[in-house]
């Protein structure tokens, strides 16, 4: 389930991503509020694997955290940017992430509808309103 996702040790996944430099794509992008949020090759394989739907819609992903409509946190401390689709596959667009200080990285992203998203960010911290 996607709103169970839980923030990594940041230190961790600096040794993990240091290791993996040479095999790893990064991307990045600066959230609404100045972090630097990174997109790994692996992390974007993953989120294509388990939401096909997603595969052509990178740059639209990265779009998400640089300017959400809306952002919550989570009680895990992951942040949700979602923006507001017109005439895609659903209603809205949800990109999951976790930050410390100012660097973070993307754990997930997928497609909810107004009813779940109303339904499941109704018990968050809402820090951007739409």
């Amino acid at each position: 389930m996607e709103n169970d996702v839980s923030c990594l040790d940041w230190a961790s996944f600096k040794i993990v991503a240091a290791e993996s430099l040479l095999r790893l794509r990064l991307m990045s992008v600066r959230a609404f509020d100045g972090a630097r949020i990174l997109l790994t090759e692996e992390r974007w394989k993953h989120i294509v694997l388990r939401h096909p739907e997603l595969e052509n819609k990178l740059f639209l992903v990265l779009d998400v955290v640089a300017n959400p409509d809306e952002v919550y946190v989570d009680q895990a401390g992951a942040f949700h940017a979602l923006k507001r689709l017109h005439g895609e596959v659903s209603d809205y667009i949800v990109v999951v992430y976790c930050k410390e200080n100012e660097e973070g990285y993307i754990r997930t992203a997928f497609y909810t509808s107004y009813r779940r998203k109303a339904r499941r960010y109704r018990q968050f911290k809402k820090l951007k309103p739409s």
